[in-house]
């Protein structure tokens, strides 16, 4: 949680997303992009959104700066959406609002003028999401800062679908199996040199302790209402998914049809 962060002014939705996340100024002159309590696809997504964030800087994965904010009901019912959806007062998931951006669309996609200026971070995109058995990894969900001479920053958006469904449950965390042939991640693989690109992101994954991975989860607002049983169940899948890594990422570039 930022010290100190609050709400000032609803800006309107956001162009998409099922959870419908808004767009809201803050105390400290900035925009963020929040996703609330009891959404359209349920509170689960704000505790896939933490999960990934804190794991994606450990990684470091480009994503947005990111709080857990507490929101009022007096402000959510002095907000123009509040007649139309059911969001509940209490600790919100709030990202940074980056501007300058475009989506990574398919004509981007199948240009080959384009730079991507953090190369580094397509390598760690696709560690990141088959650790996290993310299977919404769509062009929509991929953000390009323009920077000028055809060059771009990638940052990665919504991992409200993390762990194979946006609604996981410890029986769903049994059978958890990752899409592997996702276009975004195989429009990534084809600007690497192959597997050993991919290397160092999956030895920094390796190396987050058990430790840190309960720690998170520990940390997880109350008010999400995650039972003990729910994060001992995630506990163990994050684990088990570690240890599988390298395992999904073989299976992975032998979808692509690049075993080099």
């Amino acid at each position: 949680m930022k010290p100190n962060l609050f709400p000032v002014q609803h800006l309107g939705p956001m162009p998409f997303g099922y959870s419908k996340p808004q767009l809201i100024a803050f105390n400290d002159g900035m925009k963020y992009v929040v996703k609330f309590k009891n959404n359209p696809t349920g509170t689960r997504v704000l505790v896939n959104e933490y999960v990934a964030a804190r794991l994606a800087q450990l990684l470091g994965v480009p994503i947005a700066p990111f709080y857990i904010v507490p929101i009022s009901d007096s402000f959510i019912r002095e907000s123009s959406f509040h007649s139309k959806y059911h969001f509940q007062a209490g600790q919100q998931f709030a990202s940074l609002y980056i501007e300058n951006c475009s989506l990574l669309i398919s004509d981007f996609i199948r240009r080959e003028g384009p730079r991507i200026m953090n190369r580094e971070a397509l390598a760690g995109m696709l560690v990141f999401d088959l650790w996290l058995s993310n299977t919404d990894r769509k062009e929509k969900n991929v953000l390009l800062q323009d920077c000028g001479e055809d060059a771009f920053k990638l940052y990665l958006i919504d991992h409200g679908r993390c762990f194979a469904n946006s609604n996981w449950t410890p029986d769903t965390l049994q059978n958890v199996r990752m899409n592997l042939e996702l276009s975004v991640h195989k429009w990534g693989f084809s600007l690497l040199k192959g597997r050993e690109e991919l290397i160092p992101h999956m030895e920094k994954a390796a190396s987050v302790s058990d430790t840190v991975i309960y720690n998170i989860l520990d940390s997880i607002p109350e008010d999400w209402e995650v039972s003990a049983l729910d994060r001992e169940a995630l506990y163990a899948y994050l684990l088990k998914a570690q240890r599988e890594l390298p395992t999904i990422v073989e299976e992975f570039i032998k979808k692509t049809g690049s075993a080099e």
